[in-house]
């Protein structure tokens, strides 16, 4: 008796764990966002969902793209200077502040815009929204911390040389898009940082950090009525300066290469790339299937010729390489797809080929299970991409900062199952059959083919 009176307590249990979790999935997945804009121009959005923490991120649009020659890498040395106190708060009271509320503070800086992150629990979610409204109305740019900050830069820039993927990623950029802004790196040279100092730094804030280039982004427990409340009160008379508009610079393409042979390091690092769709173009998402095709894969993995990927199969058999990964680095207006391998010098030659022969499949004969595989292992990437309230707040800053949209997951996964293998087929053939590519690798690249004869392989000879 009291056996079976366990059992069904025990069924009933799991069936009201199994509808609770069903109910608390459905609700993250179909979580609304609200998207409000002040008068100002600034945009405010929160996605509030049952969590314990809260994530708030301030968007800016600003990065080495619209920089110029004099002041290039100063948004990267700004994200350096943001939690290093202000007029109103020391940076040692800031700092105190953080550790007894336990929240973490992070900044990143790309080439098109800024973020400037603060985690909490979800009680001290307004302390967060406080200290990223600081860094734009009270930001204290002592002369001491910004000394202190350019030894912290220069220390870091030597760090990132010494990084041969973060070297080759930053060649690629250099010159796939030349003579523009935008194949500017983060950091910036070291001859421009001795010539920061407050005023430039203030007179780049004040040009830059505009009303209708700010986005707050919250996330978790949060309140969408008490941000607007709290971010109008402090930003009402933040007023944009009409003259003053983004400028990206021109968009270009040039296909070319960037060799730095250095035989002590024991592998090449080469990366291989096409110009592609921006963020905002709808074939955005069709070439992200696209790039799931090729996958990615490493010695450390199992499986030899059981992969599902061609090219991981040729890599794990013939032992082509070490890893390799496909990327889509998607800018605004445009972006580089591609892959990017680390292999010993004797295997360069066979990987370049055994790629170009995985694209060009790509390109006139993928298949529909092939597409499937893809479709599949996309989804799992933007699922994973939302996951948790910090990487589903940056995501939906992306979508609002590139696209002024915001697409659910149930959306977005209803426009990749409409893909056939047709049309991945079709917008392979446009931007990569026969177009030029771009190659940046360092290492011991003495076997690496010339770019002539990459540039030959990007098409075959059809009868």
């Amino acid at each position: 008796m009291l056996k079976s009176l366990l059992n069904s307590l025990f069924k009933r249990f799991n069936h009201e764990r199994f509808n609770i979790s069903i109910r608390h999935g459905q609700q993250l997945f179909s979580s609304q966002v609200h998207v409000a804009e002040l008068a100002n121009g600034i945009r405010v959005a929160s996605q509030e969902s049952d969590s314990f923490l809260a994530c708030t991120s301030l968007f800016v649009k600003t990065g080495s793209r619209f920089e110029n020659v004099c002041n290039h890498g100063i948004t990267h040395f700004i994200e350096h200077l943001a939690y290093q106190g202000f007029n109103s708060l020391s940076k040692s009271k800031l700092q105190e502040n953080i550790r007894s509320s336990g929240t973490k503070l992070t900044v990143q800086t790309t080439r098109e815009y800024q973020v400037f992150t603060a985690m909490s629990s979800a009680e001290n979610a307004i302390e967060c929204v406080d200290v990223l409204l600081k860094i734009l109305t009270d930001l204290e740019l002592s002369d001491l911390e910004i000394e202190l900050q350019k030894e912290c830069v220069d220390s870091e820039a030597f760090d990132e040389d010494k990084n041969p993927k973060s070297v080759v990623f930053d060649y690629l950029k250099q010159t796939a898009f030349q003579g523009t802004s935008l194949g500017q790196s983060v950091i910036g040279p070291i001859s421009n940082r001795k010539n920061f100092d407050r005023n430039m730094i203030r007179n780049f804030i004040a040009d830059n950090y505009q009303p209708h280039r700010l986005l707050f982004v919250s996330t978790g427990r949060v309140s969408h009525k008490t941000n607007m409340c709290e971010i109008n009160t402090r930003l009402a008379n933040f007023t944009p300066f009409v003259s003053k508009c983004a400028d990206p610079g021109p968009r270009r393409f040039t296909g070319s290469s960037i060799i730095y042979r250095d035989d002590s390091i024991p592998f090449a690092h080469v990366a291989l790339g096409i110009e592609a769709p921006g963020y905002n173009s709808p074939e955005y998402l069709p070439l992200f299937v696209a790039n799931c095709l090729t996958g990615s894969w490493e010695r450390t993995q199992g499986g030899t010729d059981r992969h599902g990927s061609p090219l991981a199969r040729a890599a794990a058999t013939s032992k082509l390489c070490e890893k390799f990964e496909s990327f889509y680095i998607a800018y605004q207006d445009t972006g580089l797809w591609g892959i990017y391998f680390v292999g010993d010098r004797m295997g360069l030659d066979d990987m370049i080929a055994n790629i170009q022969d995985q694209w060009m499949q790509m390109c006139t004969t993928v298949g529909n299970s092939d597409i499937e595989r893809a479709i599949n292992l996309a989804k799992y990437k933007l699922a994973n991409s939302r996951a948790g309230v910090i990487r589903s707040c940056k995501d939906i800053g992306l979508q609002l900062l590139y696209t002024s949209n915001w697409k659910s997951l149930a959306e977005l996964f209803n426009d990749k199952n409409k893909l056939k293998n047709t049309d991945i087929k079709s917008l392979c053939s446009k931007y990569i059959y026969d177009k030029c590519p771009v190659i940046a690798a360092v290492g011991p690249t003495e076997t690496l083919p010339d770019y002539n004869r990459i540039r030959a392989g990007m098409y075959w000879l059809r009868i």
